[in-house]
């Protein structure tokens, strides 16, 4: 095993982690975020206010320790491919 293999696994597990608490309504906040939605287009999907979006993708960004949509997007990858390789259900 490589150490980039090591480190990717740890990543890996560290956004599972991270996502498995989140509430249902959050992880699909975050799975639209993750299909590159706006926040108009996720208040129109979810029929929620704009402002509840971004309220929502605030509370994530803090609770998933990240800075920006982009790292947002990652840590919701991050999980969906360890739900793939350990059979879980992350994101």
């Amino acid at each position: 095993m490589t150490m980039e293999s090591i480190q990717r696994a740890v990543e890996l597990r560290d956004a599972c982690a991270r996502v498995a608490p989140l509430s249902p309504r959050r992880r699909q906040v975050l799975n639209l975020v993750l299909q590159d939605f706006s926040n108009q287009q996720i208040a129109q999907h979810m029929g929620i206010s704009e402002r509840t979006v971004k309220a929502h993708v605030s509370e994530l960004m803090q609770a998933l320790g990240v800075s920006s949509r982009v790292c947002l997007a990652q840590v919701a990858l991050l999980a969906q491919l360890e739900t793939c390789t350990c059979g879980q259900w992350c994101a």
